[in-house]
C-alpha cells in the first residue's frame, strides 16, 4: 500500500517532488471557500487523523471519499465557519496519551475518538492547535505558543519553546506545526529550510536528542501550508 500525505493544493512543486522521491503520494486538499484565502487549502483546518481514521468536515467529505485515501473516512457533523473560533473544529492535535484542542469548538467526532482511546484531552485557549504544534514524537513537540508550552510541559511532555518568527503564510505570520509534518517515527519534514528559522539549529538539536532526523523539502524560509498530514 502506497504511503500518502494530505497537503495544501497550492504546495510548491519542489516540496511535492521531494515527497514523491521519499515514496509519498500527495493527496491535495479541496479549497474551503468559507475560510480566508491564506488557509482555505490547509489540511489541518479540514481533516483530523486519529486512531486509524480521518475525520473531515462535511464540505470536503465527498471529495476525500473519491480520493481513495488509505484510511477509514468519517464525516464530521460540524461545518467549517468563516471566523475564529468557528473555523477550528478539525484543528486538534493528538500527541502520545493526549489530545490538545479548544474543546468547546472541536468537532464531537474527534473528541469521541479520543475518549474511546482513554486519552486525556487538554483544553487550550489557542484554537489553532495543530497549526501551533510540531509533533516530533509521542512525547516531544515544538511550539511558539506560550499557553500550549505551559500546558503540555505541565503534563510531562518534552517541549521546545521557539520564537514566533521566520515562518511565511502569504501576507501573515505562519506556525511551526503548519510548516512541518512527521512522516515516520524518526523522520520530521519541514516545508522550507529549517536553518532559516531564528531557532533552526536548536530545533535540529532538539530532534536529534530524541533520535528524530529532520529533512527540508524546499529551500528558503519555512512556509506554513497547513501541516503535512501522513496517512
Amino acid at each position: 500500500m502506497k504511503k500518502q500525505v494530505i497537503i495544501d493544493y497550492r504546495t510548491d512543486i519542489t516540496s511535492i517532488n521531494e515527497l514523491l522521491k521519499l515514496g509519498y503520494e500527495p493527496i491535495f486538499t479541496l479549497p474551503v471557500d468559507t475560510l480566508y484565502k491564506e488557509v482555505k487549502g490547509h489540511a489541518d483546518m479540514q481533516i483530523h487523523i486519529v486512531n486509524g481514521k480521518a475525520i473531515c468536515a462535511p464540505e470536503v467529505y465527498q471529495y476525500y471519499k473519491e480520493a481513495n485515501l488509505n484510511i477509514e473516512l468519517i464525516c464530521g457533523s460540524v461545518k467549517i465557519g468563516s471566523k475564529y473560533p468557528y473555523d477550528i473544529a478539525y484543528n486538534a492535535c493528538g500527541i502520545g496519551n493526549y489530545a490538545v484542542c479548544k474543546i468547546s469548538n472541536t468537532a464531537p467526532e474527534i473528541l469521541s475518538e479520543y475518549h474511546s482511546l482513554k486519552r486525556e484531552i487538554l483544553n487550550t485557549k489557542q484554537g489553532y492547535t495543530k497549526c501551533s504544534i510540531c509533533i516530533v514524537n509521542e512525547e516531544s513537540l515544538i511550539t511558539a505558543d506560550e499557553g500550549i508550552y505551559q500546558l503540555t510541559k505541565n503534563h510531562g511532555l518534552n517541549v521546545l519553546k521557539i520564537s514566533p518568527c521566520d515562518i511565511e503564510l502569504y501576507s501573515m505570520n505562519g506556525f511551526i506545526g503548519g510548516a512541518s509534518g512527521l512522516l515516520e517515527e524518526n523522520l520530521l519534514a519541514f516545508n522550507g529550510d529549517i536553518k532559516t528559522h531564528h531557532d533552526g539549529e536548536i530545533i535540529i538539536d532538539f530532534c536529534k536528542n530524541v533520535h528524530v532526523d529532520t529533512i527540508c523539502l524546499n529551500s528558503g524560509k519555512l512556509k506554513d501550508i497547513g501541516s503535512i498530514l501522513r496517512i
